[in-house]
């Protein structure tokens, strides 16, 4: 094992998702190539690495980093370095050199503990002084955030999303309850929610698992094109998913319901169990259908006088239920024609828009299957 000690000159290539990244590593002036799994890391940090060097067949020689330590700068020209290669916003190489020229090697304490003193650097004002102490603390809140949320095999690209979401709020988070991932982030589902809830500790049959499990639950049923579950089914999925024995769900859908994360809709003995989203969803759908429903002034003997001349003139004879969806669509502003294969469901449709073209009305046909 080799061990080497430097500044992150420049990161060339990283990967969001599992943290992979090549990175140029300057020790004594010499560029060296590292290659390896970092969590956390930026140009102008300082690292020590433990490894082996190995020969890459194209980009030849590379220091592949097992282990390794970030470092605050210890000398004036480390820290110099570190602020002006553009980890913190607005300082560049010009302000780095005067900062450090004041403060010398209790740059970063006078940054951390008394940041107003920044002002004595010119160019310098008190609201810029708190921005740097600012970005300065949360680059070291983050890092120590994704060491952190390493241990629960979160990957990096998670991780930088749940603390921009929550700051310094994630510990707590993920000690009471790691489903709140689910509802909060983007891109987290139940499956995943439920896994660092493990590695957390969370029980298998803790409310916080079981309310998550009950809105995935609903989540799957929509995908298979149920807005709803009634609440003995919706129990049974839940039990099966969280493999836990549930004898009853009542109370947690009541405190989602509480919550307006569902909706509960009663008929008769039967309860039914909606999202929120998908019970307005319909709701606004049927509102919708309803307004479309407009009912016309037509005597149904003028309706079937042009129908006989359709007949004739398309030399085709419609039967009673076809004659009647005819009428209905031309009454109505919304209808419903539906029937298994070879009921005649096409030469009704075509029957409706011959009617629809002789009154010169333009019909527009889309996917009428």
């Amino acid at each position: 094992m080799a061990v080497v000690e430097g500044c992150v000159e420049k990161i060339v290539f990283r990967n969001e998702d599992n943290g992979y990244t090549v990175l140029t590593l300057v020790e004594d002036g010499e560029e060296i190539t590292c290659v390896g799994t970092f969590q956390y890391i930026g140009e102008g940090e300082s690292v020590e690495a433990e490894g082996d060097y190995i020969a890459h067949p194209t980009y030849g020689e590379q220091f592949r980093v097992n282990r390794y330590e970030i470092k605050a700068p210890e000398d004036t020209v480390a820290i110099e370095r570190y602020l002006a290669s553009g980890a913190v916003k607005g300082i560049g190489a010009v302000m780095a050199a005067r900062i450090v020229k004041r403060f010398k090697k209790d740059t970063f304490r006078i940054i951390e503990e008394e940041p107003e003193r920044l002002t004595e650097v010119k160019g310098i004002s008190q609201k810029k002084a708190m921005e740097i102490a600012d970005q300065l603390q949360e680059k070291k809140d983050m890092r120590a955030a994704m060491i952190f949320l390493q241990q629960y095999g979160i990957t990096s690209s998670l991780a930088v999303k749940i603390y921009n979401q929550y700051g310094p709020e994630l510990y707590m988070v993920l000690k009471n309850n790691p489903y709140r991932l689910a509802d909060d982030i983007s891109g987290v589902g139940f499956r995943i929610a439920d896994d660092i809830a493990m590695r957390a500790g969370i029980h298998a049959d803790s409310d916080f698992r079981i309310r998550s499990g009950i809105l995935y639950s609903l989540m799957r049923a929509a995908s298979a094109g149920h807005v709803y579950l009634p609440m003995d089914e919706l129990t049974a999925y839940t039990g099966r998913l969280l493999q836990v024995e549930l004898d009853s769900i009542e109370k947690h859908v009541m405190d989602l319901a509480m919550d307006k994360k569902v909706v509960i809709k009663a008929q008769e003995d039967r309860r039914f169990i909606y999202t929120t989203a998908y019970y307005y969803m319909e709701l606004n759908s049927a509102r919708l259908l309803h307004d479309l429903n407009i009912e016309a002034d037509i005597a149904e003997q003028e309706i079937e006088k042009k129908l006989s001349v359709i007949e004739k003139d398309s030399e085709i004879e419609l039967d009673e239920l076809q004659r009647r969806a005819v009428i209905e669509a031309v009454k109505h502003g919304l209808t419903v024609i539906t029937g298994g294969p070879g009921t005649g469901k096409t030469t009704t449709i075509n029957a409706i828009i011959k009617y629809f073209e002789d009154a010169y009305l333009e019909v527009l046909l889309a996917a009428p299957t």
